[in-house]
């Protein structure tokens, strides 16, 4: 049985976890495939895009051009970003009060997302969000993108904290599979509305539907009066799609013999 008291690192996934960032994707990627193809963009096509850093898919809708053209949009596609993310990118609610719990508990905080550096400060740093994790680690500092593990571990030896006393939540399946592969706790976020897969096919050890969710299975009801807390709009919640308000937690032992 996973007993979130206990972590001591939580690492975080960031679009689709933290942040709503479709939006935003779906209005770059579209001025870019305008401008220098002519072609709009459906939505299917940008969730089907979901998965490599921002470089790799403007340079995959730009294939048909030049190098010198390719390089040109993703700069472009870089400058819309920044642009455009402090009015379209949202943060989920209660996801600030909670990083801030989580820091004021004493516990370790750290970030690994999928997409470049310049792309996770234009969308954390218009909401003050890097200033809550001590590691962050994005597609420039790895060779391998998830499910590898590679940005986990670098992560924890971040944070200096043991796989087995951390915990990886994110929104997709290669969340779940590069959480597992590092050797992390794994959790589903299942509180946003992008399709970026169902985490829940890799059988993570945890599943959260909402943010309060994951606040009540990282403070447990019978220890919050122990706990600092800052945040008075995380009011109690309860998932309206089950009896149970509770977290999901899957107590079977994994492969890995946790």
């Amino acid at each position: 049985m996973i007993d979130g008291h206990s972590l001591k690192a939580v690492i975080f996934d960031m679009d689709g976890t933290l942040v709503s960032s479709l939006s935003t994707i779906m209005h770059c990627e579209n001025e870019i495939s305008l401008k220098y193809k002519n072609q709009p963009l459906t939505l299917e096509d940008v969730i089907a895009n979901f998965g490599p850093p921002a470089r790799t898919i403007i340079t995959n809708i730009t294939a048909s051009l030049s190098k010198e053209l390719q390089t040109r949009a993703v700069s472009d596609y870089y400058e819309c970003y920044s642009k455009v993310a402090p009015s379209k990118v949202l943060v989920f609610p209660g996801v600030i009060p909670l990083l801030k719990r989580i820091r004021s508990s004493g516990r370790h905080l750290a970030l690994v997302t999928g997409v470049e550096k310049i792309m996770m400060q234009s969308t954390l740093d218009p909401f003050d969000l890097s200033r809550f994790f001590e590691a962050r680690v994005t597609a420039d500092d790895v060779r391998s993108g998830k499910p590898d593990p590679e940005g986990i571990i670098l992560a924890l030896k971040q944070v200096k904290v043991e796989a087995k006393e951390s915990m990886y939540i994110g929104d997709s399946p290669v969340d779940i599979l590069a959480g597992k592969r590092a050797g992390v706790w794994t959790g589903a976020a299942l509180w946003s509305p992008e399709n970026r897969g169902n985490p829940t096919t890799e059988n993570p050890d945890c599943e959260f539907r909402s943010v309060q969710q994951l606040s009540d299975f990282l403070f447990p009801k019978s220890r919050r009066d122990q706990e600092p807390y800052f945040g008075s709009d995380l009011p109690p919640t309860r998932d309206p799609q089950s009896k149970n308000p509770r977290v999901k937690v899957h107590t079977e032992k994994s492969n890995d013999g946790r």
